[in-house]
């Protein structure tokens, strides 16, 4: 399973046609909130993080995420665009498994989701 947090239905939608090819479920969320709550109840492979989302404290969801259960907690993957570079280094500094750019992300997310089965 692959959670996404993003406000983004272009992007949603391209992971969930790659989820569909791979029989793999894809869920997404528009806030921390229901994030967590839908990691916590389905235990997803992987977490993507829209760090351009409204609002969004990055420092304070890598806290929550750390805060998991080991047996709980997903590769998570933050991206924004790539002028974002202040965005990015926090993301880097939250502890995200991995940060990279909207066009790594686009590139990389066919590979991203089916390998989250």
């Amino acid at each position: 399973m692959v959670v996404i947090l993003t406000s983004e239905l272009m992007l949603a939608s391209t992971a969930s046609s790659h989820g569909k090819q791979h029989q793999v479920k894809v869920a997404q969320v528009g806030s921390v909130e229901k994030a967590l709550k839908v990691i916590k109840e389905n235990r997803p492979h992987v977490f993507l993080v829209d760090l351009q989302v409204p609002k969004l404290n990055v420092a304070e969801l890598g806290e929550q995420i750390a805060a998991l259960a080991d047996a709980v907690a997903p590769l998570t993957i933050a991206y924004a665009q790539h002028v974002e570079v202040e965005l990015l280094e926090s993301a880097k500094q939250a502890g995200f498994d991995q940060v990279l750019t909207r066009g790594q992300l686009n590139s990389q997310l066919g590979r991203i989701v089916a390998d989250a089965k």
